[in-house]
C-alpha cells in the first residue's frame, strides 16, 4: 500500500507544494497521515470539533492534539457548536469545515488541502446521487481532484486502509455516530452496502468501472461544452454576456448544451427554454446573475451589489462614480458625445445619478421635449444598457446630459465663457 501511495502522489500532488491535511482522527485520516509520513512529505494537520458527541468530541479533540505534538505537527483546531441543529447537520457541517479550510489556506498560504476520502466513500457517494435523483454525472463519484482539494486514497478501500492500521499498530478513534443510521449514508453504508457485497462480493470492480466509464463521459462533455461556448455566447460591453435566441430553437429541454446556463447559476431549463420564449423585458434571476430577454438575443448580467445615489460633482477631476472633468472655458463648441459646454449659470452642485420613473429632457438638435426612457428606447439601448447609463443634472435635478449621448438644449452654449465637461 505505502510503495503504491508513494507512486501515486507524486503524479496528483506537485513536489514542494504546502499540504493542509483534514483529519477526524479516525482511521482513514490518521492512515492518510502515516502514509505521508512515510513518505517523507511535510504537512499540517486542520481538525474541527463541532461539539455533536459531547464527551467523545473532545477526547478526540485531545487525541489529536497529542498526536500532532508527538509528531512535531503544526495542528489547527476549530469548534464549532453544531448539537442545536436540527437539520441538515452533515451539509452544515461540511460547509464550516470547508470554509475553515479554505481561510486556513488563504491566511497561511497552502497549496491544497488533503481529505482521506476512498473508494467505499466514493461508492457511497455515487448511490447517493442515485437515490437523491441527480442527472448530470450521477455516476462520476468523487472528484480526486477539485480546485484545491486532493483525494489520494480514492485507489484504495477501506478493507486496504484498515489492514495498513493493523499490521503498523497504529491508534485512532471510533466514531460510534458512524454505526447509527440517522443519515443517508450511514444506511447505504451499514445496510445497502452489505446487501449488495453479500449478492457480489466483487462489487467494489464493478462500480469502480462504471465510475470510470462515467468520468470519461463527464471529460469528453466538458471538452464540447468548452468548444461551443464561444459559439453560443459573446461577451459584449460592461462584462454582458450576449446570445442568440435562433442558436437555441432546435434544441430540446434535454440538449446538454443548456449546461452552459450553470456557469451563471441556472440550472433549470425548464427556465431558459420559457425566458428564450418570452417577450423583449421579461427577466429571470439566479443568485449572482439575471437574464433579460430583449428582441432576438438573451442578455446576461452579474447581479451587482451597488446600490446606486446623487454623487455630487465639482470643479476639476472627478472620479467617483466615473471620470468627468468640470472646467472653466473662455470658448464654446457644439457639444460632442463625449463632451459639452454649458451656461456658468447652471445650478451648482451638479450631480450624476441613474435614471428615475418620469425622468424627461430636451434633446439637443431636436423639437420638444422627450422622456429618457423613450429615447433609450429609440436609440435601441437594451435594458441592460439602460442601467449603466448615468445622467447628469444640476442642483434642482433638472437634466443636463444623458452622458456620452445627448445633451439638453436648455443650458448649451456655443460662444463666451462657459463650462465644459468631459467624459
Amino acid at each position: 500500500m505505502l510503495d503504491q501511495f508513494k507512486q501515486h502522489i507524486k503524479k496528483i500532488v506537485p513536489s514542494g507544494s504546502k499540504l493542509l491535511v483534514a483529519v477526524s482522527g479516525g482511521v482513514d485520516s490518521i492512515v492518510l497521515c502515516e502514509l505521508l509520513k512515510k513518505t517523507k512529505i511535510h504537512f499540517s494537520i486542520a481538525h474541527v470539533n463541532y461539539e455533536l458527541r459531547g464527551d467523545q468530541s473532545e477526547k478526540d479533540e485531545l487525541f489529536l492534539d497529542k498526536y500532532c505534538l508527538d509528531n512535531k505537527i503544526k495542528f489547527y483546531l476549530k469548534r464549532y457548536n453544531l448539537s442545536n441543529q436540527k437539520k441538515s447537520i452533515q451539509e452544515k457541517a461540511r460547509k464550516i469545515r470547508y470554509k475553515f479550510f479554505d481561510n486556513l489556506c488563504k491566511q497561511n498560504k497552502y497549496d491544497y488541502v488533503l481529505t482521506a476520502h476512498h473508494i467505499d466513500d466514493n461508492i457511497e457517494t455515487l448511490l447517493i446521487n442515485v437515490y437523491r435523483g441527480k442527472k448530470i454525472n450521477v455516476f462520476s463519484g468523487i472528484n480526486e481532484i477539485n480546485d484545491n482539494i486532493i483525494r489520494p486514497m480514492l485507489i484504495f478501500s477501506k478493507d486496504d486502509i484498515i489492514k495498513f492500521a493493523s499490521e503498523n499498530k497504529l491508534k485512532w478513534r471510533e466514531d460510534m455516530s458512524n454505526l447509527e443510521n440517522k443519515y443517508l449514508r450511514n444506511k447505504i453504508r451499514n445496510i445497502l452496502i452489505p446487501k449488495i457485497k453479500s449478492i457480489d462480493p466483487s462489487y467494489r470492480k464493478n462500480f469502480l468501472q462504471l465510475i470510470e466509464k462515467s468520468k470519461i463521459e463527464k471529460k469528453n462533455t466538458n471538452n464540447y461544452l468548452f468548444k461551443i461556448e464561444k459559439i453560443f455566447f459573446e461577451t459584449i460591453d460592461n462584462g454582458i454576456i450576449q446570445t442568440d435566441k435562433k442558436k437555441w430553437k432546435d434544441l430540446n429541454s434535454k440538449s446538454v448544451e443548456f449546461i452552459l446556463f450553470r456557469k451563471y447559476g441556472f440550472f433549470k431549463n425548464s427556465e431558459i427554454i420559457k425566458i428564450l420564449r418570452a417577450p423583449t423585458g421579461k427577466r429571470i434571476f439566479s443568485k449572482s446573475h439575471e437574464i433579460i430577454s430583449n428582441r432576438k438575443k438573451l442578455l446576461i448580467k452579474k447581479i451587482s451589489d451597488t446600490t446606486y445615489e446623487n454623487f455630487e460633482i465639482n470643479l476639476g477631476k472627478n472620479k467617483n462614480p466615473i471620470n468627468i472633468i468640470v472646467e472653466i472655458s473662455k470658448k464654446s463648441k457644439k457639444p460632442l458625445k463625449n463632451e459639452i459646454y454649458i451656461s456658468n449659470e447652471v445650478k451648482m452642485p451638479l450631480k450624476i445619478r441613474k435614471l428615475e420613473n418620469g425622468d424627461f429632457f430636451y434633446p439637443y438638435g431636436m423639437i420638444g421635449k422627450k422622456k429618457v426612457s423613450k429615447f433609450f428606447k429609440d436609440e435601441k439601448l437594451s435594458i441592460f444598457d439602460k442601467q449603466n447609463k448615468w445622467i447628469l443634472t444640476d442642483a434642482n435635478n433638472q437634466i443636463i446630459w444623458i452622458i456620452g449621448m445627448r445633451v439638453d438644449r436648455r443650458l448649451v452654449k456655443t460662444d463666451g465663457e462657459c463650462l465644459k465637461i468631459s467624459i
